[in-house]
């Protein structure tokens, strides 16, 4: 009783059919936005000093599973019988340690430490880059460009 006092009889007068829609014109397709173009900040400057640095690496989890799986099964035909239980725990402990710091070691990265004075305050800036945006040295002239949290440093071209 209750589900037939919910029910739609439909439009009057037409045989419970919906009506016919009336035809729209076919709407044109927009061209999607397009992307916001954010703004950097640039400064200038010279370089005061630069370091050789290590970037630590990567804390996937992907080692230390890896590793604990390898380890527990190794652990496990180690230990005979009773052992084997006993095996596998140590097993599994032993190579989640030891797949973390090899993941740890094959994902370092070598960077540079660059110490910039600033042409327009004077200030230091210290910014680490990897050293695949190229060497630096003491008296380079350099861009700081600046955006997104991350600033970068770009070597001018000598004169």
């Amino acid at each position: 009783m209750l589900v037939a006092g919910c029910a739609s009889t439909g439009p009057q007068g037409d045989g419970g059919r919906a009506p016919e829609p009336s035809p729209q014109p076919e709407a044109r397709a927009e061209p999607p936005p397009s992307p916001p173009r954010n703004e950097k900040t640039v400064r200038f400057g010279t370089v005061d000093s630069v370091r050789s640095v290590t970037l630590p690496g990567t804390d996937t989890g992907a080692g230390s599973l890896i590793g604990a799986v390898a380890g527990g099964i190794a652990g496990a035909e180690a230990g005979k019988g009773r052992g084997a239980a006993v095996g596998a725990v140590i097993g599994t402990v032993a190579g989640s340690l030891a797949g973390g710091a090899l993941e740890d070691q094959l994902t370092r990265r070598e960077a540079f430490e660059i110490i910039v004075e600033l042409d327009n305050t004077g200030e230091l800036r210290a910014i680490t880059q990897e050293t695949a945006g190229g060497t630096f040295q003491h008296g380079d002239r350099v861009r700081l460009v600046t955006g997104g949290g991350v600033t970068r440093v770009e070597k001018l071209a000598k004169d």
